[in-house]
């Protein structure tokens, strides 16, 4: 990611990051991508309740995934700007 972006990001706040890119841009992407491939590869069981169960625990996972992208971002943003005084 670049310095500007990251920048303009972090901004926004941890808590933000987290929600929209660990929730709802990696959590609910991925809980329904799962959702309709299974629906593909084990037709038989009910998608509507697939679809709930992956609705609760993709999101859950993409919190774990916010915090470490954010907190990877950050040593990588430390980095660059230490390095670049």
């Amino acid at each position: 990611m670049k310095l500007e972006k990251w920048a303009r990001i972090r901004e926004k706040g941890k808590q933000r990051f987290v929600l929209v890119y660990g929730v709802l841009g990696w959590g609910v992407s991925t809980g329904l991508l799962w959702s309709i491939l299974m629906a593909f590869i084990e037709p038989s069981e009910n998608i509507w309740g697939r679809l709930a169960i992956a609705m609760i625990i993709f999101p859950i996972a993409g919190i774990a995934f916010g915090h470490l992208t954010w907190n990877k971002s950050e040593k990588a943003f430390a980095k660059e700007t230490t390095k670049a005084v």
